[in-house]
Order: structure tokens, then sequence, then C-alpha cells
């Protein structure tokens, strides 16, 4: 579990279940937007494969060859600071266009619902792959340290209790602009929060698995402040997208995004560093919780999107595979995860061979369980496109619910 802590024929051609819209085509070199942000679908894949290559090297490489200070590691680590960010908001962008609303402008109420239930899915999966004992009857024997690991917030459990807050603040809006601007809102009161956080008086009093997702001192990767700000920045962009024409999405995203990635990541560098100068501590300048790295890192992403778009205007015959496997998200998290580190009840490579192996190997082994991981994301995505397969649905989900609970008992 210590690595976990550290969340055919012509077939790649055109994904066959991913349907493509009528009135896309390229014709002459020119393409017609239909309105989805395939660009958006890019930048989390890109996302998604930084993030299975990171934690499959991190877990396999020798100490003795990494360090994090030195050339190329420091670069390697500095990618991989911007993975959630990313994620975080391309999914908050996602929700401006997903959140379903009433003919007098109100959040439908079975979307509500269906947010938060998937909230709490998502908060109970990732509880479920750092489950600390084999059994629920192990439980009382399991130590301080193995319930401080269990408890420390990973992604899965951020974007769940994140999606929570989404859920109380859109709850009363009344169009996608308003939803924006209490996206923005919020995600500035979440970093006006972040700092006392980390010196509240008493919080060391609160249970430790509320303390989790509060700040990082119990061991948390990805605390709500401020890393839920990040998918309430991208609410923002998602609703200043959403008031563009569909035909001019991408290209306002392209000209827009870097020109005000340019100014936020020059704004949180140089405030950094002045806090640097004056004296401030490392952890609030340079650790998880710092408010200058939350803003040049939103900067960064910025320009990531418009870097996006460039790239799939040159890649456009490729854009429903970014767009199948941006959506499957959650899978090539699990997937990848179950692949390296096994389960709670059962070891893999990740674990049995935690920091064994040079940098040469780990990375082809990180090459394979990537390949791995989108193939079975992708043959999943299949099967659930198939007319049969919604039979299956509710049988499968059933057996696996029956399935885990044996598991826990037994």
């Amino acid at each position: 579990m210590q690595g976990l802590q550290v969340i055919m024929r012509n077939a790649f051609s055109v994904p066959q279940s991913v349907a493509v819209p009528e009135n896309t085509h390229v014709a002459q070199g020119k393409r017609v937007a239909d309105g989805r942000l395939y660009a958006l679908d890019l930048a989390r894949f890109i996302a998604m494969m930084f993030m299975m290559q990171g934690h499959v090297i991190d877990a396999l490489v020798s100490r003795s060859e990494m360090s994090v200070a030195d050339f190329p590691w420091n670069i390697w680590h500095f990618i991989r600071g911007f993975t959630a960010p990313i994620f975080l908001m391309v999914s908050g962008a996602v929700h401006a266009f997903a959140t379903k609303r009433n003919e007098d402008g109100s959040v439908r109420a079975d979307v509500l619902q269906k947010r938060i239930r998937w909230a709490f899915t998502i908060i109970g999966i990732g509880y479920i792959l750092t489950f600390p004992a084999s059994r629920v009857w192990d439980l009382p024997f399991v130590s301080h340290e193995g319930w401080r690991n269990f408890l420390s917030v990973n992604i899965l459990q951020l974007t769940g209790a994140t999606m929570l807050l989404f859920t109380l603040v859109i709850a009363g809006t009344k169009s996608v602009a308003q939803m924006g601007k209490r996206g923005l809102a919020t995600a500035g009161a979440l970093l006006v929060l972040t700092p006392v956080m980390q010196v509240l008086p008493g919080i060391e009093h609160l249970p430790l698995w509320l303390r989790a997702y509060l700040n990082d001192a119990t061991g948390s990767i990805f605390p709500m402040f401020p890393f839920s700000g990040y998918l309430f920045v991208g609410l923002y962009v998602g609703s200043k997208l959403a008031a563009q024409p569909k035909e001019q999405r991408d290209e306002y995203l392209q000209h827009t995004s870097w020109r005000y990635g340019i100014v936020i990541t020059a704004i949180g560098l140089v405030v950094q560093y002045a806090l640097k100068a004056a004296g401030v501590p490392e952890s609030m300048t340079d650790g998880p919780m710092s408010v200058p790295l939350f803003v040049w890192r939103v900067g960064v992403v910025l320009m990531v999107f418009s870097a996006a778009v460039w790239v799939l205007n040159h890649t456009w015959h490729l854009r429903n595979w970014y767009s199948l496997f941006g959506t499957k998200s959650l899978w090539i998290y699990i997937i990848h995860l179950l692949i390296l580190f096994g389960t709670p009840w059962t070891s893999s490579i990740g674990r049995v061979y935690y920091h064994s192996f040079s940098a040469p190997v780990s990375i082809a082994i990180a090459l394979g369980i990537v390949a791995t991981t989108l193939v079975c994301a992708w043959l999943f995505d299949l099967y659930s496109k198939q007319s049969w397969a919604s039979r299956w649905r509710n049988p499968l989900m059933y057996s696996a619910y029956a399935a885990l609970i044996l598991t826990l008992l037994v």
C-alpha cells in the first residue's frame, strides 16, 4: 500500500464506439466544428498519460538512480505537478456544458442528484483502492500510520469532495454565466482560506479523516485547499467558452487562453519569488498548499489549453481517440493502478518490486502498463456501446458489489 499512496483490423484508425457527428468533417484541409471541445479532451488525455507514467516510474525506479533535485528528474517532477491541475480544470470546464437546466434557467434536480451520487461513488472507490486491511475484522489492528495513509486524500477523494461543493455552488444559479462567476468566486475563497487551513487554531483536534481534506499535514497529496480551486477556475473558463458560438470556441480558446496564461503565470512567479525573498516558509511558497504556486500553475494550464488546440488542428483525424480516452479518465486511473499495485488483497509489480528497477527498465514497464491500460479502456468502451451490454450492466454491477462485500468479510 505504500506505493499506492504516493492516486484488429482497422481498429486503431477510428474508434468504433465513438460516434462521429454528421456535421463534423474535413474538407479541403478545413474542419467544421460540431461544438465538442476536442482540445479539452486532448488536454485531459495528455494529463492522464503523464499521470500513468509518473505513477509507474515513481514506484519502480531505484532511489539510488532518482533524485528530483537533479536533471533530468527535476524536469520530470516539474511536469508531473501539472497533471492534477490540467485534469481538474478540464473537468470544471466540461461541467459548464454538461450541467443541464430547466426552462427557467435553474439546474435540473436530477442533474444535482446525479452529481451527488457520482461524488460519493468516486470517494468510495478512492477509499476502496487504499483499504488498509484484507478484511473488515482486521481493522482494529491497523496501525496509526496505516490509518493515516488510508485517510490521506488522493485525486479520487478530492474530485468527489469537490463535486459535492460544486453541487452546492451551482444549485441556485440561473445561467451558465452566473455559474461561472460563482465558480471564480469560490476558487478565490478557497485560495484565501488555504493559508488559514495551515495555521487554524484547533484544527489538529478535528477527526483525522476531516483534517485530510483541509490541509497536507496528515499526508494528503491533494487537500481541497487549494486543489479544489482548479475545478472552479475551469468552470469559469468553461462558462466563457459556452458564451462563444460553437464554431468559434476552439479559436477563442487558442488565441485567448495563452495571453491570460502568460500574465497569470508571471503574477504567480513574481509573488512566489517575493515571498521567498521575504523569508516566508517553504510550505507556503513551494508546497502543495502554496497559493502563488496554484496561481502560476493555472496560467501554465491555460497555455496548455491553447497548445492543445494547435495540436488538435494538426491531428484532427485523431479527435475521436482524444474524446474516447479523455472521457474514460476514471477507468484509466483505476485500471493502471490495479495493474501497477494490485488490490488490497493481491500484490502486483509496484509493491513486490517497489523502488527496485533501473530507469530504462522502469520506463519500459511504464510503456507496457500505459499501453495495456489504454487497450483495456478501449475494450470497455467498445463493450459498453453494444446493444446487449445494457442487459448485463446491473447483474455485473451487483455481482461486483457482492464480490467486494464477500472479500471484505471472509
